[in-house]
């Protein structure tokens, strides 16, 4: 369904006070995707999860909090508009780790994810044919000793999307063990599960419109995800069969009843 022309009323609560991002910026080099999802056809939610290489994962970097600044400008001559979004911050003190991560990422191209303090979905900024770039600039003095960062779209494109996917990062929020049916809720993020025949029909605990992902095993036989148990719900009553490299991207919703229902947001099958 493409975007129908509608009115932008203003939204509910106070929308034009300072954003609150966390003080962790994900960055994911473009070299380690193996699938990127496109946006929704009205050009800005993307629904589905980037997918990355065997072995690869994104990366945080640090950010001070107050110091951190998000735009989208757009510019051109007429009929050659577009966006050109940026991310600015301060990261604390020139340290080794620091220095090797600007000596390394300088001339890497990047998509950057932005969460926030409110529980918002995050802001992703790039694409794997327009990603971000890194600027750094490092001052030390008697009042400072900070690098401010700067990640900015390559070329004129799209605006700041909204990314409501997982981000495969260095560690899983959780393992699940082998044999384990109800999988305990830790926080949004993702879950590797483990080897074994065993049939998961219940994610246990939750909010409203939390996303986990669950990661396929290596090994063994594969886990299956049902839908039969009435708590996750299933695209088709399709089971999930979690092989080594596929994902279930799972939502949380409110069930009227107390109750929290799991259903399916997107899978990835690994061939």
């Amino acid at each position: 369904m493409t975007y129908i022309k509608k009115s932008v009323p203003r939204a509910e609560g106070n929308p034009g006070t300072g954003i609150q991002p966390r003080d962790q910026l994900t960055l994911i080099d473009i070299d380690d995707i193996a699938f990127m999802p496109s946006p929704d056809d009205k050009g800005v939610v993307i629904a589905d999860n980037i997918v990355m290489k065997p072995g690869r994962y994104g990366y945080n970097i640090y950010m001070t909090q107050g110091t951190i600044e998000v735009t989208s400008a757009a510019e051109g001559d007429t009929d050659k508009i577009g966006f050109t979004p940026s991310i600015k911050f301060e990261h604390p003190g020139n340290e080794q780790e620091v220095r090797e991560f600007k000596a390394n990422s300088i001339n890497r191209k990047f998509i950057v994810v932005i969460r926030y303090c409110s529980g918002k979905p995050a802001d992703l900024i790039g694409t794997i044919c327009n990603p971000c770039k890194l600027t750094p600039s490092y001052t030390g003095n008697n009042e400072s000793n900070t690098n401010e960062m700067t990640f900015t779209q390559i070329s004129k494109g799209s605006d700041i999307f909204i990314y409501k996917g997982t981000v495969t990062l260095e560690e899983p929020v959780s393992v699940v063990e082998t044999g384990v049916k109800v999988v305990p809720f830790i926080s949004e993020g993702q879950y590797q599960l483990t080897a074994g025949a065993a049939v998961i029909d219940e994610i246990e605990g939750g909010a409203h419109d939390a996303v986990i992902t669950l990661l396929g095993a290596a090994g063994g036989s594969s886990p299956t995800v049902s839908g039969t148990g009435g708590k996750i719900l299933l695209r088709g009553g399709k089971v999930f069969t979690a092989s080594e490299g596929s994902q279930l991207t799972l939502r949380a919703f409110d069930s009227g009843d107390g109750g929290i229902m799991w259903i399916e947001q997107s899978r990835y099958v690994a061939a």
